[in-house]
């Protein structure tokens, strides 16, 4: 039994119990109850993080994460975009345009190639993805490039990627809500899955002001075309 068992032990989408908040010191999110909800009491430090649905209205979400991981050495990477990455917003939002990349091109193949080599590199501190699928070994290789350099991806993913179990540090599914998203954390190294959360972002409308102020906010975000 013992010798069948422990293949499975050896494999990187499933977590052992005592594994629970065992793992590295993680980067707070800015948001005291989703660190609470972490294993790490924030964002991996290496890894990849799936984060899976319509993500385009909740770039705050990740905001105070790009700030933290800044470094004068090392760049940001955002790879395939949905929308043409908007300097103004960027730069609103703290962000060092000399430090970031935008790596645009239809192409998977090509994707997959810049997410590989950028995390495996060693001179990104984060970078951003979107892919419209990812399979299981492709996963595992991006899991492995990050450790490799010591970089954080955060891969966004649509709806269909729930159907499939990928070896990574963490995974969230995410969904815009009127004052910001909410958050089900469905997976994470060295935890548990976790009830969905609910949000508040900055430039979303406050529930509690009157709801006729924050009905003609504009908010500004990182993408020259972003849906609320």
């Amino acid at each position: 039994m013992a010798s069948a068992i422990n293949p499975l032990l050896q494999r990187n989408d499933i977590w052992l119990g005592k594994q629970w908040q065992q793992g590295a010191v993680g980067i707070a999110t800015g948001f005291a109850a989703l660190d609470k909800q972490l294993a790490g009491q924030g964002w991996p430090q290496v890894g990849v993080v799936e984060l899976i649905g319509d993500t385009l209205g909740v770039a705050a979400l990740l905001q105070p994460l790009l700030n933290r991981q800044q470094q004068p050495d090392r760049w940001q990477l955002c790879v395939a975009p949905p929308a043409a990455p908007n300097g103004a917003g960027w730069a609103q939002a703290g962000i060092d345009l000399s430090r970031l990349l935008w790596v645009d091109t239809p192409c998977r193949k090509e994707q997959l190639w810049s997410i590989e080599h950028s995390l495996s590199s060693g001179r990104c501190s984060v970078v951003l993805a979107w892919l419209t699928e990812l399979s299981a070994g492709e996963a595992r290789r991006l899991q492995l490039a990050a450790q490799q350099g010591q970089c954080l991806l955060l891969l966004h993913l649509p709806k269909a990627a729930l159907a499939q179990a990928h070896g990574v540090s963490l995974r969230l599914q995410v969904t815009p809500s009127p004052q910001g998203c909410v958050v089900q954390l469905l997976k994470q190294r060295g935890g548990w899955p976790q009830a969905p959360l609910a949000l508040p972002l900055p430039g979303r409308p406050d529930p509690s002001s009157d709801p006729s102020s924050g009905a003609a906010a504009v908010v500004a975000g990182p993408w020259l075309a972003q849906a609320q």
